[in-house]
């Protein structure tokens, strides 16, 4: 028999089709018989239990149409658009606003720019949020009471390149713009604005506070161990001043540079691997022949990487810092390979000041860190030959500097402190008077006063306008010099002419000319004249404490006053009840510049 179509085979009646039964019909409706035909007729099921049987009625049949969840991703994605736009139209309108009511800005600080869009990012944790449509006359808000305007921060990055980096070669930037450095490095960024755009008194200590906590934060609780880190912290320290040295305020940031530049490998060579590494991890790597291969390093690494050894150097000479970075040969090739580039004009100077640094450390290795001097003749011997040698290597090298270089203040000012170092331990040790032959020791201490002379030269010679730029180091090397000059003058010794010394020398003037050359320096309304320390402008500070030093100066070695043999090292300015609170820091920094010799 042949098959029924299927769009014909009937349906089952109404009580099968509740009942999920099988409804068969009568032989006349299994054969396609017309519907309104057989009306009366009922299946057998619902004639066998004598129910009344009703035909369903085939309904419409719905057909599956096309899937509808593009088009709900499509809708999201317009209303998306859709309030992106009616946030760029309301940032468009309060800018208008704001540039035809300026009066209703309020200013973060008298060295910002304000403007209608602050970048908030004063917690150390959180991280910078700039659209790309966000105005650039917005303000990056560093913390409460300090923010930059981005059109200000641009003048403030070619500043810094063009009349600091000539200070501290160590971190130069590429160019770009504030806005590009906020998205790459914005801790480094700040850090910058901090020193070129110094702010008020509290908003310094709250930005110092939130210095230490984002480098905490970045380094202890996540272990982030990055170049940007690195280099804010020399940025940092290369722009505090001398008090923050003197009451060891460095200690945490310093030695965490130290730590950070083992880390990150920045010691020696990328390319070495297997037992030349000096690490056993590493050994064992080579061993299952599962080296991962190493990042190669930068410019910008080996720029950081002698920063930070240029800086502990400088301390560990001046202030008889314990620990400082320890030159390695792999330095020596970051330096050849920084003059092959020549990337940036600095980077001359950046070489030579670390060669010049190495002296220094081969003087202080060679005659600061024995506890117990040696008091027989030999070794007076070989330690006068020893200064000889280093005096014979540092005239070598300073006659090898570019020519370009030969007059600059940093490597003048490091050659001058190098050679007080070299000449104080013969001109300050009493004890010696016996074991060395007279001319011999007054040769040694005219020259230890003469080496102070020329590093006052060189610091007179620099320009008042660039005083706001020098960085610690500078700073530090004068203060080496007062103190040194301070106690040979005031020192008495009958094998040399000490009246006559002070005459030629004339202390008094180098020192007033130094108070007026910093209280002229507060008065040329630079940024960074504006520190304070003490309640006081920093360079005001600086000119009173010199003129402080020159007014005990004259008290204590007049020309009618005959110098005690018993002055000594511990009372030298310890005298004068006006000047009480300038002459502890000097004491104290006397202390730190002396507590370490033989």
């Amino acid at each position: 028999m042949p098959k029924t179509p299927r769009s014909e085979k009937p349906r089952a009646c109404a009580n099968c089709s509740r009942a999920k039964a099988k409804c068969v019909w009568p032989d006349s409706h299994n054969n396609g018989s017309d519907h309104d035909d057989h009306q009366d007729q009922i299946c057998q099921r619902c004639s066998n239990n004598s129910l009344e049987c009703s035909t369903l009625h085939p309904g419409v049949k719905r057909k599956r149409g096309k899937a509808t969840h593009a088009k709900i991703v499509e809708q999201k994605l317009d209303d998306i658009m859709s309030l992106l736009r009616r946030d760029r139209d309301q940032t468009i309108h309060a800018t208008q606003s704001a540039e035809h009511h300026p009066h209703s800005s309020t200013p973060f600080s008298a060295t910002t720019s304000a403007a209608p869009h602050p970048v908030d990012n004063s917690s150390p944790f959180s991280q910078p949020v700039l659209t790309q449509d966000q105005p650039r006359t917005a303000v990056i808000a560093i913390v409460p009471g300090f923010g930059v305007a981005f059109s200000e921060a641009d003048k403030a990055l070619l500043e810094y390149m063009i009349v600091m980096v000539p200070q501290f070669p160590f971190v130069p930037l590429p160019e770009a713009s504030a806005y590009d450095m906020y998205h790459d490095k914005p801790l480094l960024l700040k850090t910058i604005l901090w020193a070129c755009r110094p702010p008020g008194p509290d908003a310094t200590v709250a930005f110092e506070a939130w210095f230490r906590q984002h480098i905490a934060q970045q380094t202890v609780v996540l272990v982030n161990k990055s170049l940007e880190i690195l280099q804010a912290i020399l940025v940092f320290l290369a722009w505090k001043d001398i008090f923050f040295y003197a009451s060891s305020q460095d200690t945490s940031l310093l030695q965490l540079a130290i730590g950070m530049v083992g880390d990150l490998g920045l010691t020696k060579r990328s390319d070495i691997s297997g037992p030349a590494s000096g690490s056993i991890y590493e050994d064992a790597a080579h061993l299952r022949n599962d080296v991962k291969p190493r990042t190669q390093h930068t410019s910008a690494d080996r720029r950081a990487a002698l920063g930070v050894y240029y800086i502990t150097s400088i301390l560990s000479s001046l202030l008889g810092r314990p620990s400082r970075l320890e030159y390695t040969p792999y330095f020596d090739h970051c330096c050849d390979q920084i003059l092959r580039d020549q990337e940036y004009s600095t980077d001359s100077l950046l070489v030579n000041l670390i060669r010049i640094r190495q002296i220094a450390n081969r003087v202080t290795d060679t005659f600061h860190d024995d506890s117990e001097p040696a008091r027989d003749r030999s070794s007076r011997q070989v330690h006068a030959l020893a200064i000889t040698a280093m005096q014979k290597e540092l005239d070598v090298f300073m006659d090898h500097v570019p020519e370009h270089l030969r007059w600059n203040h940093l490597l003048r000012s490091h050659c001058a402190a190098i050679r007080i170092r070299l000449f104080e331990p013969l001109s300050s040790d009493h004890g010696s008077d016996k074991l060395e032959p007279p001319h011999l020791r007054s040769q040694m201490t005219w020259d230890c006063l003469r080496s102070t002379q020329m590093l006052f030269d060189t610091f007179l010679l620099i320009p008042v306008e660039t005083y706001p730029q020098l960085t610690f180091a500078a700073i530090l090397d004068l203060a080496l010099a007062i103190i040194k000059a301070s106690r040979l003058l005031c020192m008495g010794d009958q094998n040399w002419d000490l009246r006559s010394d002070r005459t030629n020398f004339n202390f008094q003037n180098v020192l007033q000319q130094l108070s007026e050359h910093f209280e002229a320096c507060s008065r040329i309304g630079s940024p960074r004249c504006t520190v304070m320390i003490h309640g006081r402008p920093l360079f005001s500070t600086y000119a009173e404490n010199y003129k402080s030093i020159k007014a005990w100066y004259l008290s204590k070695c007049g020309p009618s006053v005959t110098p005690s043999a018993s002055t000594t090292t511990g009372t030298i300015f310890a005298q004068g009840s006006e000047q009480q609170e300038s002459f502890e820091f000097w004491q104290h920094l006397s202390d730190l510049t002396y507590g370490f010799l033989p």
